[in-house]
């Protein structure tokens, strides 16, 4: 019995086929896109209807108001703060449309030049410290850079429209708790982070919150307002900047976006700094729980002295845990009144570990009670608040000298 059988080659065929399945399913795929992205940008047209048209109606209706007969003064002057401000939303409006579409054509060019990034941060700090007391959420400024290191080769203006957009969105998802904005050296990166304790980002969700048009939370932006722009212009303009974001955030518990960019300029200088020319750094603990008047002292010791740095508590116990680690602390500006652990206990805690260690108390009442109690405590000095820079000047002569030249 003969069996006859023949044999075909069907190699081509099955990469015919699989390559056609591949063609399939990435027209599948482009085709799902394609409906998402049309339906976000529909959805982004309606959304910049409403958000358009909230604050004309607020321009429109009150402009219409003031013409009013006999109208007070009180109300007349009600109407054109209402005006005023839904002015300025309208033109927060336009600006965010104009530099997308700007981005997006690649035309925006980034202007490179030598700044210095915590003028920049006290500058934001300034704005949305005003607009986070307005919500009664503090906002706190924690930069941990050298004077050296805060110089950086970068676009100031398209750095300051990155961090705006990511201020203006934490201040928007955050509704008790803290906000956050800091500085600190991270191998060959200045990483720049908001921290806030909002309502924090889904995991599936966080690749998504950068691309145009996307909004995470889209329940709450409908109450907050905005157009889903402000992270994707974060993005871009950092992207300008040789710079990228990561996100760090856990639904219900909060958000940090950290903007990473190269590091400064004068690095390579101060690394090749010769050990003997080095200036002798003087440390100076400042315990104060109200940030702005922190930054307060912070620019006048800097003014006063370059060689200091500054070390922040924002309360008593935090002030004793900070010292444990750096003893070589010189001098601490103590503040009285402190949540968690007071300025008095605190002080008496910390001559336990150092009966020399001076203590400058700030308070902020001048009578003989305050000021004795404080001397009880252990302080050897004592500054009423509002502090004056010529009182600061003379109690660091008498403290610090001859290590510091004034």
């Amino acid at each position: 019995m003969r069996i006859f059988g023949y044999t075909v080659d069907i190699s081509k065929r099955k990469a015919a086929e699989e390559a056609l399945e591949k063609q399939k399913l990435e027209l599948k795929i482009a085709k799902a896109r394609a409906e998402e992205s049309n339906r976000l940008k529909t959805e982004f047209i309606n959304n910049m209807s409403h958000e358009i048209r909230t604050p004309m109606n607020g321009i429109l209706g009150f402009a219409e108001m003031l013409s009013m007969p006999d109208l007070p003064r009180k109300t007349m002057q009600s109407y054109t703060k209402i005006i005023l401000a839904s002015g300025q939303q309208l033109m927060r409006i336009i600006d965010d449309i104009l530099e997308i579409s700007e981005l997006g054509t690649k035309q925006a060019q980034p202007i490179i030049k030598a700044m210095c990034l915590h003028d920049l941060l006290l500058e934001l700090f300034a704005v949305f410290g005003i607009k986070a007391k307005e919500k009664n959420i503090p906002l706190y400024l924690n930069v941990k850079l050298s004077p050296q290191e805060c110089k950086i080769l970068s676009d100031k203006s398209k750095l300051a429209k990155a961090l705006s957009n990511l201020l203006e969105n934490a201040l928007k998802f955050t509704n008790k708790g803290t906000i956050e904005m800091g500085a600190y050296l991270q191998g060959d990166s200045i990483v720049i982070y908001i921290k806030d304790t909002g309502v924090g980002i889904e995991k599936e969700k966080q690749k998504i919150i950068f691309e145009r048009f996307s909004q995470a939370e889209k329940k709450i932006t409908k109450k907050v307002g905005g157009l889903g722009l402000g992270l994707s212009i974060a993005k871009e303009n950092v992207e300008l900047l040789n710079g990228h974001i990561t996100l760090d955030s856990e639904k219900g518990k909060g958000s940090t976006f950290s903007i990473w960019l190269p590091s400064g300029i004068e690095k390579k200088q101060k690394l090749a700094q010769p050990e003997n020319l080095k200036p002798n750094i003087i440390k100076v603990l400042i315990a104060e729980d109200e940030e702005v008047n922190f930054l307060f002292l912070e620019i006048l010791l800097l003014k006063l002295d370059s060689r200091v740095k500054v070390i922040h508590a924002k309360n008593g116990q935090e002030a004793i845990e900070i010292y444990k680690k750096n003893q070589d602390i010189e001098l601490i500006l103590m503040d009285m009144k402190m949540p968690i652990m007071n300025g008095y206990l605190a002080t008496e805690a910390l001559l336990e570990i150092n009966p020399d260690l001076p203590i400058i108390a700030q308070t902020a009442y001048s009578l003989e009670a305050d000021i004795l109690k404080a001397k009880q405590a252990g302080c050897c000095d004592y500054m009423i608040k509002p502090i004056q820079e010529k009182k600061l000047k003379q109690l660091l002569k008498k403290r610090l000298r001859p290590k510091i030249k004034l």
